[in-house]
């Protein structure tokens, strides 16, 4: 068997925080980002052309962006949720992002997650934070080739590579 038709590839580090907050912090968080907060778990939504916003929990939330601007858009929420009860983390380093494509990545993918990843379920914009070989990962499906981005902890990191690549029989 030659394996599938799929590669994988590491994507450089992003700029990430872990917001937790009341409503009140997270009114204020959103003015301050120009977005309203998803309020629903797995929703993903772009805030700008380099970041995004991930919705874990009804108080728990994800931002992404371009690695370097964290620190100040983490100084900015700080300022703006003073008052508020939250709790405000730069997890920059916390994690590593992997991106699976190609016309059979999702066969690949499908060996490693326990969740529905049929395109119809889970298509471009969809995310999940769930269990991924033996560990945990946050998957977001980019586009419909399929692309998938595989966000690990750092930890895990070559853990989840080997893994894949094994899967996909290289």
């Amino acid at each position: 068997m030659s394996g599938y038709n799929a590669k994988l590839d590491a994507i450089p580090r992003k700029g990430m925080l872990d917001l937790r907050g009341d409503a009140e912090a997270v009114r204020l968080c959103g003015e301050t980002l120009g977005c309203r907060f998803p309020e629903e778990a797995n929703a993903k939504i772009a805030v700008s052309d380099h970041s995004a916003l991930i919705c874990l929990s009804d108080d728990h939330w994800i931002f992404e962006t371009a690695d370097g601007l964290q620190v100040e858009i983490l100084q900015q929420l700080e300022l703006a949720a003073a008052d508020q009860f939250h709790s405000f983390c730069d997890v920059s380093d916390m994690y590593a992002h992997l991106v699976l494509s190609g016309p059979e990545a999702i066969e690949v993918l499908a060996q490693c997650v326990a969740i529905d990843i049929h395109p119809r379920v889970f298509g471009p914009g969809s995310t999940a934070r769930c269990a991924f070989a033996d560990t945990v990962a946050q998957v977001s499906c980019l586009d419909s080739s399929p692309a998938y981005e595989i966000s690990v902890l750092s930890s895990y990191e070559r853990y989840s590579i080997d893994w894949l690549l094994m899967a996909i029989g290289s």
